[in-house]
């Protein structure tokens, strides 16, 4: 937070070295940085020049930001249903969408959940398919010993507030594209001066939410406070973190289109080698909750998925029951502050 206030925000060797630091730690050959996840988004979809009216597979359930970059180039999203065991794709669902004009597909990989990244990523070349993995929620997660983000053709990781590794914010595209990995940074260099307003609020944000969130104080008062506020609306703290604007949008924000800064890229240097050492401890509590409950609310992925489980979820049929029950008992739940896009 007090960094925020005063350090560099251009010096472009720091961001430099965090690229290559991230691709070499994601098992790709390069890494650029943006601000956000759409914009890396943004720029991947304009570098294939796709005609208009081309069409991108989606998950049904993702940012609205995504769905607001591929509607801003001209193309038609195209949802398909999701697997309740994997909260990916439907493989079914998916073979019963082929068609010529889906040119893309964006892969993601929700709640740090792995599906069949093997059989998804085979369908979608035989149907000469873009695929862009969405791996924001599942760094260090993996398929038949293969890292997540690895299986596309990029890799898309935000590192956003709460994520397990979060910079203040920022988009990193992974590839083994150079062609791509060259148009990527021709497209970083156009990008707009920092903003050091954004990032102290940002600091700011993570500032309250780390400590709201850390013990004691999440015991002494976030619960009680949060306790309360469900008592007097209940609405008000059942999403994560708040209901976001649905609206359209005319033109994407400038905002999106400003460059990550070389000071977010020292905190992504600094922490990404902690990474690791916090999945595996929340790891261990997923599986002492599992054993201990027997309960079978939760998607079982597949034999050869390594879940990272950066949210970890049960299905229900009442949200409102199950946020009371728990409650009750001193456990905080919440639904996923993402969208049901389509």
């Amino acid at each position: 937070l007090m960094r925020s206030l005063y350090a560099p925000l251009s010096d472009s060797e720091v961001v430099e070295d965090f690229e290559k630091l991230f691709a070499k730690y994601s098992g790709r050959e390069y890494c650029v940085a943006f601000p956000f996840a759409r914009t890396a988004i943004y720029y991947v979809l304009k570098s294939l020049n796709l005609p208009k009216g081309a069409e991108v597979l989606m998950p049904p359930i993702t940012i609205k930001g995504i769905v607001d970059v591929v509607i801003s180039l001209g193309l038609i999203p195209r949802y398909v249903d999701s697997d309740p065991e994997t909260m990916c794709f439907s493989m079914d669902g998916l073979r019963k969408s082929m068609n010529p004009q889906i040119k893309v597909a964006i892969i993601t990989t929700l709640f740090g959940l792995v599906p069949n990244m093997d059989e998804m990523s085979r369908l979608f070349r035989q149907n000469n398919i873009f695929i862009i993995e969405d791996f924001s929620q599942c760094l260090n997660g993996e398929y038949d010993g293969k890292r997540v983000g690895t299986f596309g053709d990029v890799g898309i990781y935000s590192s956003s507030s709460i994520k397990t590794l979060d910079t203040l914010g920022g988009g990193l595209a992974i590839t083994d594209d150079k062609q791509l990995w060259s148009y990527l940074l021709d497209s970083q260099l156009s990008l707009l001066p920092t903003s050091r307003k954004f990032l102290i609020k940002k600091a700011w944000i993570n500032f309250l939410r780390n400590y709201a969130t850390s013990q004691p104080w999440f015991s002494v008062l976030t619960f009680p406070i949060l306790s309360l506020m469900r008592l007097v609306n209940p609405q008000a703290t059942l999403k994560q973190t708040g209901n976001r604007n649905k609206n359209r949008i005319t033109h994407l924000p400038e905002l999106w289109f400003r460059r990550f800064t070389s000071e977010q890229a020292r905190i992504g240097i600094y922490h990404l080698s902690k990474a690791l050492d916090l999945d595996l401890r929340r790891v261990s509590n997923v599986q002492f909750i599992k054993s201990a409950t027997g309960l079978n609310l939760f998607p079982k992925t597949t034999p050869k998925s390594k879940n990272v489980y950066w949210q970890f979820i049960c299905l229900v049929n009442n949200p409102f029951f199950a946020q009371s029950f728990f409650g009750k008992r001193g456990v905080d739940v919440a639904t996923s502050s993402l969208e049901l896009v389509c």
